[in-house]
């Protein structure tokens, strides 16, 4: 009988792909497509009362994947489970495992970079599933979707319908509003600095800065202290009065972890976290090289900056061979983890050192090769010799004051051959002690001190990752998340809270100040990998959460309404319909404008229309820019006596691999009406379009006014709205208070969904 084929499960595409060709076929290599079960998102999904159960379901669509895998399962010798060796990875063999049911053994094997070598370590020592790991996995999942799906509906009935909070998304957001918040409340205070010119008796000329008066550093608030030195040197005879030499070591930065490879790529590259992940995840995954496909680099998700010796060795020879001896240190360079690092991975590293990018920049993208040079020289430079400079400081000293000048060079570049940013060499003249020179020039100059600076997608990543919020997987998704939530803005490569990102704050931190706070948070963290290694029941890690989370909740519920009230301004401005007075309040939309009288007058004040320099071309008015049912529209600012709107061409249909039901032709993205949508490229010919399963209705916190049963937030035509569980039976409708419509907005599903 014909020994069985073995089976190799991955959880992407590419990663199947790659291993597929470096096996040759010696065993069958299919893709999850990613996770295949998950918690249901019409539902909390979660049983409290059964302690926190999850309700874990298969992900609609998953079908034909799942079956696929059954039916190479069954006619396997044995099924490996190769996904990602971190929590993720582990949750999605362990769903797998469940799906496939089949009498083969299943074994776990562990991909740290995707080569031959690292292809033949993990089949070495294949393993079971780690249910420590699929624990701490579950845990962070229970605890993410008790807050998003808890108290994302308060924020829907306080503020507006659409937004999100999120166990550790919120947390992000408190540390940039509170320094936004530093920022405001800080009030600048003014000092000076003087700088001075001397001259030497050969007529050299060097620069020196004020640093002390008497025995004091030298510390002036305002022109009139300034004026007192100024009259003190004027007439002072000056010294060299101290010469100092000494000699600075810069020791080379460790290997990148996930962390500090985004923190780099943001700082030299202007990547978002994003981006430099999905280069990362490419690199590890496999690229097409001239004769071969393989992963450039190790694992790019994990905190260790352990490297294994085999690796050390092989590029200390490397240095050795390509600068010399002198550029390599006495003895291999060990970093040591720092406190609370899981360590389950080695830090991120090139898989193979003679795969410079100069040999295989011509195979990879321009962002793959941006962020695999910046790994591979940075991995080379820790295990080279340290930077050295000489320091010189001089200090000139006259009436009292003690100016001082200084000067640095480099003696021997070290490691910054391969990467780092040397210091900028400032020179001086050769100057004695006890010498005599003369004061040429004295410029004070007025400063005033500087608030903290906001955050920028570097520092915020850093300041997570210090104060262990998140995991080397999160912080990417973290900022993504604020971003396009719109809590936060992007300016000039800073973060800005948005208004609406304040008003969130607001809410959700008085009332839940504990659950939402920094140290707290990283407790969390340190909880979950404590589960990881066996010390901590998932379930009770949870509970010890869930206990002042619920006191919190509940208090937030009770006082929901006075909260929304809280939120409204009153304007000086009266309503023209009835001459009360007018109030800016949230609805459904965002801000607006309304009377406080609402619901006896339903009077809204329309935002004026935009007026644009191109003119109406059926009455010559100017046309405007216009909000409206479906979003933004140019039409003319004569309406409702001239009704023109302009037409905004729609692009061409984009051509689908898939294959048409109906008629056999291929399918196309195109944009309607109401959005994209997928049909037959041939229409009108074929009329098939491709109906889209709606995602399910989602419970709210609210009751029917006319039937009792519970209210939903569904997806229909125009958008999501609000209506009663019971349709058809009852056709309730909840509208937006003030302005009469049903509660619809724009088209975007899945940014409706909470936050986890």
């Amino acid at each position: 009988m014909a020994k069985k084929k073995d089976l190799l499960i991955v959880e992407s595409p590419t990663k199947a792909h790659t291993i597929g060709l470096l096996l040759k076929g010696r065993m069958k290599v299919l893709s999850s497509r990613g996770h295949i079960a998950d918690l249901p998102k019409s539902r909390l999904g979660v049983d409290v009362d059964r302690g926190f159960e999850p309700e874990y379901i298969r992900i609609r669509g998953k079908a034909p994947v799942i079956n696929e895998l059954r039916k190479a399962a069954r006619s396997a010798g044995t099924v490996f489970l190769g996904c990602d060796p971190d929590r993720e990875g582990e949750a999605i063999a362990f769903s797998v495992a469940n799906e496939i049911g089949t009498g083969a053994p299943v074994r776990r094997v562990l991909f740290y970079e995707i080569t031959k070598k690292g292809l033949a370590e993990a089949f070495a020592a294949p393993t079971a599933i780690d249910e420590n790991k699929v624990d701490s996995h579950r845990a962070r999942r229970v605890l993410d979707r008790l807050v998003g799906y808890l108290v994302s509906p308060l924020l829907w009935k306080i503020v507006k319908g659409g937004l999100s909070a999120g166990r550790v998304q919120t947390v992000a957001l408190r540390l940039i509003v509170e320094r936004e918040r530093e920022i405001q409340a800080f009030r600048p205070e003014e000092y000076w600095v003087v700088k001075a010119v001397f001259v030497r008796s050969t007529g050299e000329r060097f620069e020196a800065m004020l640093a002390r008066i008497g025995d004091e550093p030298a510390k002036l608030t305002n022109a009139a202290d300034v004026e007192k030195v100024r009259a003190a040197c004027r007439e002072a005879d000056f010294a060299v009065s101290e010469v100092k030499a000494r000699e600075r070591r810069r020791k080379p930065l460790p290997p990148f972890i996930t962390a500090t490879l985004q923190q780099d790529a943001a700082q030299r590259l202007g990547f978002p976290a994003r981006r430099t992940m999905r280069a990362a995840q490419e690199l590890f995954e496999g690229i097409r090289l001239a004769d071969e496909t393989a992963g450039l680099i190790t694992y790019p998700r994990t905190d260790s900056f352990r490297v294994a010796a085999e690796s050390i060795d092989e590029t200390r020879q490397l240095v050795l061979k390509q600068f010399g001896r002198e550029f390599l240190p006495e003895k291999p360079r060990h970093y040591p983890d720092r406190k609370g690092t899981q360590g389950a991975h080695e830090a991120i590293r090139p898989t193979r050192l003679d795969l410079t990018p100069e040999k295989v920049h011509k195979h990879l993208t321009p962002d793959q090769l941006k962020v695999y040079d910046l790994i591979y020289r940075r991995f080379v430079a820790s295990q080279m010799a340290d930077s050295v400079y000489a320091l010189s400081e001089v200090f000139v000293t006259g009436g009292g004051c003690a100016f001082k000048a200084d000067a640095i060079r480099c003696r021997f570049p070290g490691f910054e051959k391969m990467y780092g940013d040397p210091e900028k060499e400032k020179e001086l003249p050769t100057l004695i002690e006890g010498e005599a020179v003369k004061l040429a020039e004295f410029a004070p100059e007025q400063k005033f001190t500087q608030p903290p600076a906001r955050y920028s997608e570097a520092t915020l990543i850093k300041r997570l990752e210090t104060n262990g919020i998140g995991r080397p997987s999160t912080y990417a998704a973290i900022v993504s998340t604020l971003l396009e939530r719109k809590y936060v803005e992007r300016r000039e490569g800073r973060f800005h809270p948005t208004e609406l990102g304040t008003v969130v704050y607001d809410i959700v931190i008085p009332g839940f100040a504990n659950v939402f706070e920094v140290g707290f948070t990283a407790e969390m963290e340190r909880e979950l990998d404590l589960v990881e290694a066996g010390k901590e029941r998932w379930r009770d890690v949870v509970a010890r959460f869930y206990t002042p989370f619920k006191e919190d909740l509940d208090k937030m519920k009770k006082g929901a309404a006075d909260i929304r009230e809280d939120l409204k301004t009153e304007l000086d401005e009266k309503c023209p319909k009835c001459g009360a007075g007018l109030v800016e309040r949230w609805g459904r939309y965002g801000k607006f404008t309304a009377c406080s009288r609402y619901p006896e007058c339903d009077y809204v004040k329309r935002p004026p229309a935009k007026l644009l320099e191109e003119k109406c071309p059926e009455c010559g008015k100017p046309l405007a820019e216009r909000t409206g049912r479906f979003g933004m529209f140019v039409a003319c600012s004569g309406y409702p006596d001239c009704k023109f709107i302009r037409k905004t061409p729609r692009p061409e249909p984009k051509p689908l691999d898939e294959k048409c039901p109906k008629c056999g032709e291929r399918l196309a993205l195109r944009e309607g009406r109401f959005g994209l949508f997928v049909a037959c490229s041939t229409y009108p010919k074929c009329r098939f379009v491709k109906r889209d399963a709606r995602p399910e209705p989602k419970p709210l916190d609210e009751k029917c006014p006319e039937c009792g049963r519970q209210l939903v937030e569904r997806t229909g035509r125009f958008g999501t709205f609000i209506g009663c569980s019971g349709y058809p039976q009852c056709k309730y409708i909840k509208k937006e208070p003030g302005d009469g419509r049903t509660r619809r907005k724009e088209r975007t599903v899945t940014k409706n969904e909470p936050a986890e």
